[in-house]
């Protein structure tokens, strides 16, 4: 059955934005749209076909289970438009058609829970809230088997990993295509609602909650940044410049290694990152050896590196490397603050902090780096995708405190 066929079974009309979004044969489809589009809707029609189709398994997979309910009673109440009665269980909320075609909600608050089967679909419920490692490590392999499909219909929440899904889709990468509608779009909702939320909204929230913007800084920690202002394609160090470093240990987790400089006004330049998992120190070390050696050879200096304090051992490994630490200041808030006053504009209208572009994870963590919300004795951030900004906080503090270290030379 052609989907136009189904549609008109279930009396279902499309608007524009929706039914651009069902000719689309991507296998991967991203969906960003403002509340009240009709995303959920789009999405459970989208995969109706292959329930349909035969005995399958889909999974709907929210932040919470409340969250996967829209999605999961559009596919019901169709089903039983269409003459099935499936078998309707509640934990976890699940339906059985009689020909085995199975659709089953589960929470990513419990990434565990989110192993096992191979499935043929999968629509992510408001994405924008779901953890980055719970669709890296638990749910993108599930697809694979039965080269499975997904769809991930969501209202954007600041620029968190969202966003690269979204950019990945806007080349038509691959099998990967993706759309963004904002409410008004909707002819069903009445022009004097979208009024009145401008009328009551921060321009952001508007922007984010109606436009389907990736504009809003809501829930940002770094609410400063911009990328416009704060990133630089080619960003060189002045000539003779002090290069530092700073470096957050990880071997699961992100090494993560930045090199930076200050101009003649004091602006700090974060100049190129080193970043990744599953190395030995020796082999991050030699990593390292290599960029300071570049900069060596532009002419700059190579000043003092400043790693996490509590890698005592690691930064021991790394001064036997050739590498010599000094244990980074690790506050927290009060780094948090020097950061952000560093992205403050100058009087020259530039920020006092420019990234160069092909820093690509630290500005993925800049964007996506939120508060924790349940932290309510004092303000936090997400302990989550933040190593290459620990190591910039490190740097910042360091250059913030004006130590004169053993061998730099006088910067003030």
């Amino acid at each position: 059955m052609k989907p136009q066929e189904l549609f008109e079974l279930l009396h279902y009309h499309p608007h524009a934005g929706q039914q651009a979004f069902h000719d689309s044969d991507a296998r991967f489809k991203v969906l960003i749209a403002g509340a009240r589009f009709g995303k959920s809707l789009a999405a459970a029609r989208d995969v109706l076909r292959e329930i349909l189709s035969g005995k399958t398994r889909g999974w709907l997979v929210g932040p919470t289970y409340d969250l996967t309910r829209p999605e999961f009673r559009y596919i019901r109440d169709d089903l039983y438009r269409l003459g099935e009665r499936p078998l309707e269980r509640s934990n976890p909320p699940s339906l059985t058609t009689s020909w085995g075609a199975e659709v089953i909600c589960l929470s990513a608050h419990s990434p565990q829970a989110l192993l096992g089967d191979e499935i043929d679909w999968l629509i992510l419920c408001e994405a924008a809230h779901i953890e980055r490692d719970a669709f890296e490590r638990f749910l993108r392999a599930r697809l694979a088997t039965r080269s499975g499909r997904m769809i991930v219909p969501t209202t954007p929440h600041g620029y968190n990993w969202i966003f690269d899904l979204y950019r990945r889709g806007l080349g038509h990468e691959g099998e990967w295509q993706s759309f963004r509608h904002a409410t008004w779009e909707n002819p069903n909702i009445p022009p004097g609602e979208i009024l009145a939320a401008r009328r009551d909204l921060p321009a952001d929230t508007f922007d984010e909650q109606y436009g389907g913007a990736f504009t809003s800084p809501s829930g940002r920690v770094y609410r400063e940044y911009e990328r416009g202002l704060h990133v630089v394609n080619g960003l060189e160090p002045p000539p003779g410049a002090i290069i530092f470093k700073a470096i957050d240990f990880g071997y699961t987790n992100p090494f993560a290694c930045l090199w930076g400089a200050q101009d003649s006004d004091g602006r700090l330049l974060i100049l190129r990152e080193h970043y990744c998992t599953g190395l030995a120190l020796s082999r991050q070390a030699e990593a390292m050896r290599v960029i300071d050696a570049g900069f060596e050879k532009a002419g700059c200096e190579i000043g003092p590196a400043f790693a996490d304090p509590s890698g005592a051992l690691e930064r021991r490994l790394l001064q036997e490397e050739g590498l010599p630490t000094h244990a980074a200041d690790n506050r927290v808030s009060g780094g948090i603050e020097i950061v952000r006053r560093r992205m403050l504009l100058r009087e020259d209208g530039r920020p006092g902090l420019l990234i160069d572009s092909g820093c690509t994870n630290l500005l993925r963590e800049i964007e996506g780096y939120q508060w924790d919300e349940s932290s309510l004795e004092r303000r936090m951030p997400r302990k989550a995708d933040d190593h290459a900004l620990d190591a910039l906080r490190y740097l910042c503090v360091a250059l913030a405190r004006k130590v004169d270290w053993k061998n730099a030379g006088t910067l003030w």
